[in-house]
C-alpha cells in the first residue's frame, strides 16, 4: 500500500485517503466536534472525499444471491468484502489489519434506507476505526498500553456501532427532507483472525453451519446455530420499551409497533422513533470459531419464511441437491422461493 494516495474501495462507494497514516490537526478537530460527518463538510479536509464508484461486493470465498420473488420491488441489499486493509491500533502504532466484512440490509417502505445502508457503512466504518485509532496513538505518544489484538477489536467494535448510528442519523436528515417512509434492518459479521463480531438490528439473520462427525462412523453433518435474535414487537424487553415511549404492539398474526411496522429496531422509520423503535443493534462479544465452523451466512427474512436455519446447512451440506444453482447462496434463495416464500430473499454464504 503506497501511503494512503489512493482510492479504497468500500462497499459501493470509493473514500480518498489523506497521504499518509497522520491525520490533520484540523480533520481531528473536526472530527471530535461532529464525527465522520463534520470531517466530510469540512473545507480544511477536502481530501477526504466520497465518490461514486462501481459495486465491488464479491471477494473470492464470498457467495451470495439475491431474488426479487413474488414481491413488486427488489428493497434487499447486500455487501460483502472478505480483505479489507484497515490501518488500526497495533503494538507499533498503525497497522493494516485484514478485515473480513458480510452485511444484508432488508428494507421496507422503500429502498432507500437499505440503498444508503450499503452504499456508507464501509466507508464509516472505515473512518471511524482510522481516526480512534490515530485519537489513541497521539493520546498515549505511541507509548500503548494495550496489546495489539485487544485494541483493534476493541475499536472495530465500536467503529461498527458508531457507523450504524451515523447511517441513521443520515438517512433521518433524508427523511425530514425528502418525506422518506422507508426503513431497513442491518446484520453485520466482521471476521478478523479467526474471531468473529455480529451486530444486529431488525429481523435479519446471521448464522453458522459447523460439522459434526456422527458417533461411531465416519459420516457427518452440519448443525446450524443462530448468532442473532430477531428484534420483534412481541419480545418482552423490546414491548417493554415500545410500552414506555408511549407505543402499543398490535397483535393480528404479525405483532407491530403501533400496527405499522413488525419489528421493533431499524434504521430509518423515522415516524416511529418518539414510540420506542431504536436504530441500536444487539451486538456479540468477539469469539473465536473453532476448528468444526464450515459456513458462515447472513440472510434477510425472505428465506426464512419457508427455511430454517437447520434447512439452509443441510442444503449446504448436501450441495448435490441443487446441481442447476451456480452457488450454494442461489442454492438457498431458489429453495426458499421454491417453497413458497413471499418476500424478497437474500442470503451471502462464506465458506470459512
Amino acid at each position: 500500500m503506497e501511503g494512503f494516495k489512493i482510492g479504497v474501495m468500500l462497499g459501493l462507494l470509493a473514500i480518498m485517503i489523506p497521504s499518509s497514516y497522520g491525520v490533520s490537526v484540523s480533520c481531528m478537530m473536526a472530527y471530535d466536534e461532529g464525527g465522520v460527518f463534520a470531517v466530510l463538510e469540512s473545507p480544511e479536509c477536502s481530501e477526504w472525499v466520497l465518490s461514486a464508484g462501481s459495486p465491488q461486493n464479491q471477494t473470492v470465498n464470498c457467495q451470495s444471491a439475491t431474488l426479487q420473488g413474488h414481491r413488486e420491488y427488489q428493497e434487499d441489499r447486500i455487501v460483502c468484502h472478505l480483505h479489507m486493509k484497515i490501518p488500526l491500533l497495533g503494538k507499533n502504532g498503525l497497522e493494516e489489519v485484514t478485515v473480513g466484512f458480510v452485511a444484508v440490509f432488508d428494507g421496507h417502505g422503500g429502498n432507500e434506507a437499505s440503498e444508503m445502508a450499503s452504499k456508507l457503512l464501509l466507508d464509516y466504518l472505515y473512518m471511524h476505526a482510522l481516526f480512534n485509532s490515530y485519537k489513541l496513538i497521539t493520546h498515549y505518544k505511541g507509548v500503548l498500553p494495550v496489546t495489539d489484538e485487544i485494541s483493534h477489536l476493541k475499536i472495530l467494535k465500536e467503529a461498527l456501532l458508531r457507523a450504524i448510528h451515523d447511517i441513521d442519523v443520515k438517512f433521518s436528515q433524508a427523511t425530514f427532507q425528502k418525506r422518506l417512509p422507508s426503513g431497513s434492518t442491518a446484520t453485520v459479521a466482521l471476521l478478523v483472525d479467526g474471531q468473529i463480531l455480529i451486530a444486529n438490528v431488525g429481523d435479519s439473520k446471521a448464522l453458522l453451519c459447523t460439522e459434526k462427525i456422527e458417533s461411531g462412523n465416519l459420516t457427518s453433518s452440519l448443525s446450524a446455530t443462530e448468532l442473532t435474535e430477531d428484534h420483534h414487537p412481541d419480545r418482552d424487553d423490546e414491548r417493554a420499551r415500545i410500552e414506555a415511549a408511549g407505543g402499543y404492539v398490535s397483535v393480528r398474526g404479525v405483532p407491530r409497533v403501533n400496527g405499522v411496522l413488525a419489528m421493533s429496531r431499524s434504521i430509518g422509520d423515522v415516524y416511529l422513533k418518539r414510540f420506542g423503535v431504536i436504530p441500536v443493534p444487539e451486538v456479540t462479544d468477539w469469539q473465536l470459531l473453532n476448528a468444526d465452523s464450515r459456513f458462515l451466512l447472513v440472510s434477510t427474512d425472505g428465506t426464512f419464511e419457508s427455511l430454517t436455519a437447520q434447512d439452509m446447512c443441510d442444503l449446504i451440506h448436501d450441495s448435490g441437491s441443487c446441481s442447476s444453482s451456480s452457488s450454494l447462496a442461489e442454492c438457498i434463495v431458489n429453495t426458499a422461493f421454491e417453497k413458497g416464500s413471499m418476500d424478497n430473499l437474500s442470503v451471502i454464504v462464506v465458506p470459512l
